[in-house]
């Protein structure tokens, strides 16, 4: 497989991802990563980053702590080695790590569905909180052994403390006793021994060991001999101490080796998952998406970046080649971006296929391919003493003879640095035997003669860069289907060049120019002027979508209105009701009661039937209506929006 790494830049995004790796096993690991060619595992790949870049946006990054490889370490309890202090304490600051990894992924697991391609890897992890809490038994935060580690380390320490107080004491009453042979009253540390500072004069008045003298050798430091007893007592109990921890040390050792296939186990994912979240968080620096991976050459960009120039400058471009349409070929001024189009396909299809999100648009699409060749810029060897031309076609002669199906090729300005008229020919005869392949192929040119070429031959399709003719700038947009000219009369003249040389070279570049590049010339104005209308079009189409969806929101928010109105006008019906019918059911109750009714209990009853159908005529009795409220009229069977107030009259 051949993937052109270096001249598409792939090599610059491995470094900046680098940066947020913790681990050198994950650096080297990045370092090592190829471009992969299976559409499931890229695919696979593709989604643990996104899972990876949502999780953390979300809950934050994985606690990973600098430098946490301990790979040698791991490597030695697979040999049964016993560890230092110092080994230990790196043991413990990885298995703190280890639980504090783990707790962070327990305190999401209600999401772990939505992140499964991030749990595949957590719910292998094993927790080693039992060595963990050893740690914390046995030693404090700098690693000083607690007197409680053992019995027996808690009964050496309690004879050292004896000790060194009787060594003490002993020290201070030699102090007295030999004041006037010494020349200062202080006990000094001499070779790790507690010392008198003795006058030279007196050297033979204080028996025991000379460890030192001062420079002018008036002064001599001395280790009583009442001394020497207790401090070879107190060194034999620190003898004691240090066999004692390391004892103690074992036992951690040979706990971690049971472990040992685990811990390995652990590394390993941790090194994974910092490789990920590194992608991940580079991902979200470039605002990467996850497009849609094929086998078939299908090539759909929408809004692609080149990631490696500013989002404030770049400007996204779309591109489109398929089996039918398998060859595109790129023209317009230089400096207008026909490099940069090319990079941006070459450095993305990289990316994808090495598990990198990518600066799209998602709905885009990204073909896998074999092989990736790009011969871009001026990569000449001065060494070999190649020219420009040599250098180009040495290069494409490589890709010729490692030329197969499913390959993407990337040339820019193809047949460039020789005679334009065998240029031409060579540039046409290297697309012609190229695409005898099942390729994807994009060439950039300067030549009139190519985008004839190109518009005469089936299966290639041209773009141009957008050029401002009447500001003389480029614009970096890539126009699909267009052909662009070099402008390089507009831009010499930008430059400076006199009028009367400019007009000249315009009136021979007419004189030359086909019928045909005269018709393509002015196609591509038409296009441009069409693309234009279509981008104003497009913005006034996104700002009518704004407004229907605003319409159909406001729209939903008065349905919603309208029926909390008319339920609450039902509650209030129904209420009504039931009180009516009740008062109802006690008149018929007291009609039971009566035998006859008179002539004036009748007119009782009617009144207050009548009563009851008047009062049923009132929606609202004393309810204040205002502006902007909600009503139902009755006599027009309508609801209706209340617009004016006053006293009480209401305009709906």
């Amino acid at each position: 497989m051949n993937f052109m790494i270096k001249p598409l830049e792939l090599d610059i995004i491995k470094n900046q991802i680098a940066k947020f790796c913790k681990s050198e096993s994950s650096i080297q690991r990045l370092s090592d990563l190829k471009p992969m060619t299976e559409v499931d595992i890229i695919t696979e790949s593709l989604k643990e980053v996104e899972q990876m870049a949502t999780f953390i946006a979300k809950f934050q990054s994985i606690p990973f702590i600098e430098n946490f490889d301990i790979h040698e370490l791991v490597s030695k309890a697979s040999k049964g080695f016993y560890f230092s202090l110092e080994e230990i304490l790196q043991f413990r600051l990885f298995f703190k790590m280890e639980f504090d990894a783990i707790n962070h992924f327990r305190a999401q697991r209600q999401d772990e569905r939505t992140y499964e391609s991030i749990f595949k890897y957590v719910n292998q992890l094993k927790s080693h909180y039992n060595i963990l809490n050893k740690f914390y038994d046995i030693m404090d935060e700098k690693g000083e052994i607690y007197d409680k580690a053992s019995p027996i380390l808690h009964d050496i320490r309690k004879k050292m403390a004896n000790s060194d107080r009787t060594l003490q004491t002993k020290m201070q009453t030699l102090l007295q006793k030999y004041q006037q042979y010494l020349s200062e009253n202080i006990v000094v540390l001499r070779n790790d021994r507690l010392c008198l500072a003795v006058k030279e004069s007196f050297k033979n008045k204080i028996p025991g060991v000379l460890h030192d003298m001062s420079q002018s050798k008036q002064t001599l430091y001395i280790e009583p001999e009442a001394t020497r007893i207790i401090t070879q007592e107190l060194e034999h109990l620190k003898l004691q101490e240090q066999n004692e921890i390391l004892k103690i040390l074992s036992k951690i050792s040979e706990q971690i080796h049971k472990e040992y296939e685990s811990i390995k186990l652990n590394l390993e994912l941790f090194v994974e998952l910092d490789l990920i979240q590194a992608k991940a968080k580079y991902a979200l620096q470039i605002d990467g998406m996850r497009p849609t991976i094929n086998k078939e050459g299908i090539i759909n960009f929408v809004s692609a970046r080149h990631p490696l120039i500013d989002r404030k400058d770049v400007v996204p471009i779309d591109m489109k080649l398929n089996k039918e349409k398998n060859t595109m070929l790129i023209t317009g001024p230089n400096t207008g971006g026909k490099t940069v189009a090319l990079k941006t396909l070459g450095l993305l299809t990289l990316m994808a296929q090495s598990g990198i999100l990518v600066p799209l648009k998602p709905e885009s699409e990204l073909a896998v391919f074999d092989q990736v060749f790009a011969d871009i810029g001026d990569e000449q060897s001065i060494m070999q003493s190649l020219s420009t031309f040599s250098s180009h076609i040495k290069r494409i002669i490589y890709m010729i003879e490692h030329m197969k199906d499913n390959s993407l090729v990337l040339i820019d300005e193809i047949g460039s640095g020789t005679d334009p008229g065998e240029g031409v020919s060579l540039a046409i005869a290297i697309i012609e035997y190229l695409r005898q392949y099942d390729i994807r192929m994009i060439v950039t040119t300067h030549y009139s003669e190519l985008k004839q070429y190109a518009f005469e031959t089936e299966g290639m399709v041209t773009a141009s860069v957008a050029f401002d003719v009447a500001s003389l700038k480029p614009l970096y947009k890539l126009t699909l289907g267009a052909i662009g000219s070099s402008h390089a009369l507009l831009i010499a003249k930008r430059l400076g060049l006199s009028n009367e040389i400019y007009e000249r070279a315009k009136n021979l570049q007419l004189n030359k120019t086909s019928d045909l590049a005269k018709v393509l010339e002015k196609l591509n104005n038409e296009i441009y002027a069409i693309e234009q209308e279509k981008a104003y079009l497009k913005s006034e189409n996104d700002k009518l979508n704004e407004l229907i969806r605003l319409y159909e929101e406001k729209r939903r928010e008065l349905f919603d209105k309208e029926a909390s109105l008319v339920e609450k006008i039902t509650d209030r019906e129904k209420s009504k009701f039931k009180k009516a019918y009740h008062e109802l059911e006690q008149l018929i109750e007291e009609l039971k009661e009566k035998n006859a009714i008179n002539h004036k209990d009748l007119t009782d009853i009617k009144t207050r039937v009548n009563q009851s159908l008047k009062n049923d005529q009132i929606l609202i009795e004393d309810e204040k209506i205002n502006v902007d409220d909600q009503v139902y009229i009755r006599s027009y069977d309508q609801y209706g929006v209340v617009h004016q107030v006053k006293d009480d009259k209401y305009l709906v």
